[in-house]
């Protein structure tokens, strides 16, 4: 039991205290001052049914759904008081749809976070395991000032995805994989970042030479993700029609101010952190070269200062450092609070 009562609380505070707690304080504690009239559940249809963002269903459909609950059981809700001026129809039920939502998204992000980092394992150290969770799940909620329907359900595809990707290669870990990118294609585009992680991790013997033209393992899997991303990507927008169906408006330079670049100056300094130690030195850069169409299209037709926009690179960063760092964070605790001779 002595042995299981660490894993559990850390468990427990990491992956539903901490978490539900950020929820409350970002949803309740603090209005946005970026995300307007998409509290109601006719301007939030209006504005997520239409353009690029028709495109991300599954974020939406579960909001939509979530309401009807709230409705249905009379669930609590969660508001800040500023909350009909950033929305003359907003209510507090449909606000706090995306409070639970995004919460529990967030809640369920960190409990595979956990398992990555080996909170589970019995030399799971502060340092490898409840820092970088920490970290992550702050910035998650700290990016939240844009409110939206499908940001933390992407992270959590993402970490999903992280988690089998770095774990042993089986036949059901690439159908599971297949899967998770066909649903995190249903919530945002940025399920495009899965194919650039397995791509990181396996870059030798993806970038091997076919023998006699047949695909190695890896190049094979690849192969049957981009399908995947590709085929779903597609189904989207020929069931949903073609306006806007790559982005929503081209935006550089007229959307660039002071703000923006604070927000590109954002990422480029928590990046340049990852790689000032050698640890996955060349995966993060093979990562970043994959990526580079990701980051070059949020600098032309979106607005930098958004730092969510960089939250899914610097989630799958971290967690490509962190991961290769040797856990040895056990012994400096225990020496850590051994009493002195």
């Amino acid at each position: 039991m002595k042995r299981l009562a660490v894993p559990l609380i850390r468990l427990s505070l990491l992956s539903l205290i901490i978490p539900l707690i950020m929820g409350v304080i970002v949803y309740q504690g603090f209005s946005t001052n970026y995300t307007s009239r998409v509290f109601s559940e006719q301007s939030f249809k209006r504005q997520y049914e239409s353009g690029i963002y028709k495109y991300r269903v599954l974020g939406r459909i579960l909001l939509l759904e979530t309401y009807e609950r709230i409705k249905q059981y009379n669930l609590p809700v969660i508001s800040p008081t500023s909350l009909k001026l950033i929305d003359p129809q907003g209510n507090r039920q449909f606000y706090s749809a995306y409070f639970y939502v995004n919460t529990f998204s967030l809640c369920l992000t960190c409990l595979l976070l956990f398992f990555i980092f080996g909170g589970h394992r019995k030399n799971a150290g502060f340092l490898n395991t409840d820092l970088p969770i920490l970290f992550l799940c702050s910035l998650i909620a700290l990016s939240q000032y844009t409110v939206v329907p499908y940001d933390t359900l992407t992270y959590l595809f993402l970490s999903a995805a992280a988690l089998i990707i770095q774990s042993k290669q089986r036949s059901w870990n690439i159908l599971a994989l297949g899967i998770i990118v066909v649903l995190a294609t249903l919530t945002r585009e940025t399920a495009a970042l899965i194919l650039a992680f397995y791509f990181a991790q396996h870059y030798k013997a993806i970038l091997t030479k076919p023998s006699h033209f047949k695909l190695n393992k890896e190049q094979g899997t690849l192969l049957l993700l981009t399908v995947c991303f590709t085929m779903t990507y597609a189904a989207l927008r020929l069931t949903l029609g073609f306006e806007h169906a790559l982005f929503q408006t081209f935006t550089f330079p007229q959307n660039y101010n002071i703000f923006s670049l604070a927000g590109i100056l954002f990422f480029v300094s928590l990046t340049l952190l990852l790689f000032l130690t050698q640890t996955a030195m060349n995966e993060m850069l093979a990562f970043l070269i994959a990526t580079l169409p990701y980051i070059i299209l949020m600098l032309l037709v979106a607005s930098p200062w958004e730092i969510r926009l960089w939250v899914p690179l610097i989630l799958l960063l971290t967690i490509m450092k962190v991961k290769t760092i040797p856990q040895n964070n056990s012994m400096e605790d225990q020496t850590a609070i051994s009493p002195t001779e």
